[in-house]
């Protein structure tokens, strides 16, 4: 058995999932392709802002992107802790029968009802009752999202000035390429292009004067003193600046381009690992051994049990409820045709599950750590930190670089290495400014649904998700540390709410008329995991000498939500509580039935 097996047999899973179990769940279970394209939100509701048709590739990219970020590449890094077995194989079953399910499931609801969220449907698919609660919830969700990418992009920012100009830069070339797309430009072309400049940048960034510009090197300046001292608060704060900004702006000037030029950048980097594994194979190379026990004896002391950690542990690249939110939130608000759905909602996730596997196999390979005490001298020691995240990240950049020189010998190690941090940068960045948008549309529809009109305003909305998050990041921990201190809960707020989404997706197809053990099972399953680690987890954080009340109250707050409504859900498929009317296609109504 080595890493060129294991990718072989995981693309084969992955793929049979996509062609036979996706196709099957896209028509039998949701029921694609009955409803008319000029009933959905981008063409019915189309303002040029949030609302706009869009071609199938580069809707793909923008969705691919935001799920992706940078978590099917941290949480599988980390996971790995307990061997590379029980984390593919959660990777790859995962994401075929629970994730992509999860993630379809949402975008078909929300595109037959107006592009509205998920938080905000279930008052007539559940109850009114949990409306303002769920939407409360997946506000406190994505703070700890937008604290989490925060801090992981500016600890990146830090640890490598050097690739700050070439993700820099792409926010330039991306508003010039909306520009140019909007006057009937070749995304192909365009996005090539803008490849070629990013990665010419990071020869740029690498030279002295520059590299120690931008980390704040600069003499005995005292400006460049007290920034250097600050590096990761003050790259916090212009990562939220320009959250701000990009949220805001019609989606078809940033957040496309930009998200289709991310997309080349794992398209090309994913093509440029397999095809270096393959080749590695051919030349019977030693990188393909495997460094990593299958199942680690001997994790670190302060690591978790396998049970039920792991589930949480890896949340995108399995199942993720962010990807709710994006489904219901920015994609199903550019869906063009409802024939697309298969591919975007169902294929973008086991993609995605591609992604987490291929970064499983570069963490267990002898390309990522030279042999079993590397391995073992990078994971026997804490369990997470910025340290020893950072640590984890490195068997999967300097893996991903070796496997990528077999195929382009010409390009030193330290220079793919530098090309692999800028796509994580990258991602993480996207997943900020989406998450972001999508936060302002959950305050909008909670200041819809109290009837403050000062909510439902764009901008103030905007404020509200922005400082809100950057206050929670900056003061939450020393140093602009905050998202660490989130980050334990971090895998339990988000697989809490793909329960949440499950009870949601079930509740509708049995109202429907349409089959429901596709998306009870994954729920009966998730939520006993969940709860499992929601219990454990909240004992550990009560017996702490100084309690973090921060975790305590949002992990809190969902644990008793996922119970209530859990119950309303069965009170709504045993007919004992009706919220709404909901019709064969899956159209929800407020009137009582």
């Amino acid at each position: 058995m080595n890493v060129f097996i294991l990718a072989l047999l995981s693309a084969t899973a992955l793929w049979l999932g996509y062609r036979y179990y996706g196709s099957w769940i896209t028509t039998h279970v949701f029921g694609v392709g009955s409803f008319p394209d000029k009933q959905l939100p981008s063409q019915a509701l189309q303002n040029g802002i949030d609302y706009v048709p869009t071609k199938r590739s580069i809707l793909f990219g923008h969705h691919y992107v935001t799920i992706a970020g940078a978590g099917p590449i941290v949480g599988p890094a980390v996971a790995v802790t307990w061997g590379w077995l029980p984390a593919l194989a959660w990777v790859i079953f995962g994401s075929i029968f629970i994730g992509a399910v999860h993630d379809l499931g949402s975008l078909v609801l929300s595109a037959r009802n107006q592009g509205r969220s998920i938080g905000d449907l279930c008052a007539e698919i559940l109850s009114p009752r949990v409306r303002i609660l769920f939407l409360i919830f997946i506000m406190l969700a994505l703070w700890v999202v937008l604290a989490v990418f925060a801090v992981v992009t500016a600890s990146l920012f830090v640890a490598r000035p050097a690739r700050v100009l070439a993700v820099g830069i792409e926010i330039p070339i991306a508003l010039f390429i909306g520009w140019k797309l909007l006057r009937g430009g070749s995304m192909a072309l365009w996005g090539g292009l803008a490849l070629v400049v990013m990665y010419s940048c990071i020869g740029l960034g690498s030279l002295d004067p520059v590299r120690s510009l931008l980390a704040f090197d600069w003499g005995d300046s005292a400006a460049g003193s007290v920034l250097k001292e600050n590096a990761r608060m003050f790259w916090l704060l212009a990562l939220f600046a320009y959250a701000w900004i990009a949220s805001t702006l019609p989606v078809q000037r940033l957040l496309q381009p930009r998200d289709a030029i991310n997309s080349h950048q794992l398209f090309l980097a994913m093509g440029g690992l397999l095809a270096g594994i393959l080749v590695a194979a051919f030349n019977g190379s030693t990188q393909l051994d495997i460094v990593a026990p299958a199942i680690n004896q001997n994790p670190p002391a302060d690591a978790p049990f396998l049970f039920p950690f792991l589930f949480i542990t890896i949340a995108c690249g399995a199942i993720s409820g962010f990807h709710c939110m994006v489904a219901s939130g920015t994609t199903s608000k550019q869906l063009e045709s409802e024939s697309h759905v298969r591919s975007i909602g169902y294929g973008a996730m086991i993609l995605e599950g591609g992604l987490a596997a291929v970064v499983i196999l570069c963490c267990i390979s002898s390309a990522g750590f030279v042999d079993t005490a590397a391995w073992t001298a990078k994971y026997s020691s804490n369990w997470v930190g910025s340290d020893s995240l950072l640590d984890r990240l490195s068997g999967f950049i300097y893996g991903g670089a070796t496997f990528i020189q077999q195929v382009v010998p010409f390009f030193s190690i330290e220079f793919l290495a530098s090309v692999v941090t800028v796509v994580i940068i990258s991602f993480a960045a996207t997943t900020m400014d989406s998450a972001t948008r999508i936060q302002r549309y959950v305050v909008e529809e909670i200041g819809h649904s109290l009837g403050i009109r000062s909510l439902q305003n764009r901008q103030i909305a905007t404020a509200f998700a922005v400082l809100s998050a950057a206050a929670l990041a900056l003061l939450a921990g020393k140093g602009g540390t905050g998202g660490l201190v989130l980050w334990p809960i971090f895998g339990v707020t988000n697989q809490l709410l793909a329960s949440l989404t499950l009870v949601v997706l079930s509740t509708w197809q049995a109202r429907r008329g349409k089959p429901v053990l596709p998306t009870l099972i994954p729920l009966v399953f998730l939520s006993l995991i969940v709860g499992w680690a929601a219990v454990s987890q909240m004992k550990g954080l009560l017996n702490e000498a100084a309690i973090p009340w921060q975790q305590v109250i949002i992990l809190g707050f969902g644990m008793l939500l996922q119970i209530w409504m859990l119950i309303e859900g069965w009170l709504a498929l045993t007919g004992a509580a009706t919220a709404g009317k909901v019709d064969k296609d899956g159209i929800v109504h407020s009137e009582t039935v």
